[in-house]
């Protein structure tokens, strides 16, 4: 029920965006206008990524869920290298190294603590 109500306000934001930007042209097109075959297929997939992120979280775990974007950053990063001559700009590098190396950190099961550590916590946390 959150994500719908959450899904709510994105929709309203992006019909207000659509309103301000391109309304006269809505008005008198309609809102499909111009949608070919190749914007059907995005959204299709957008749509289906969404339901198997969903699937994955309920049936696995979100560390999971981390190592699939990661492996698709990586996947589709060659793919556009090899079919549309994409170039790897150094920020484009480094943007995809913090990803992969938040997945990576974030995968390491958390360290106890030993008893001295909780007593320095609670102490300061009064």
């Amino acid at each position: 029920m959150r994500n719908i109500h959450l899904a709510g306000y994105g929709v309203l934001v992006g019909l207000l965006g659509v309103w301000w930007n391109d309304g006269v042209v809505v008005q008198e097109k309609g809102f499909f206008f111009g949608y070919n075959g190749w914007v059907w297929w995005v959204v299709v997939m957008q749509a289906f990524g969404g339901l198997l992120v969903a699937v994955v979280v309920k049936y696995a775990d979100n560390i999971l869920k981390g190592f699939a974007t990661s492996l698709a950053i990586i996947v589709s990063c060659v793919v556009s290298v090899f079919l549309w001559g994409f170039v790897v700009t150094g920020q484009f590098a480094a943007g995809t190294s913090l990803v992969l190396g938040a997945v990576y950190m974030y995968s390491f099961p958390s360290q106890p603590r030993n008893s001295f550590q909780l007593r320095v916590v609670m102490v300061t946390s009064c």
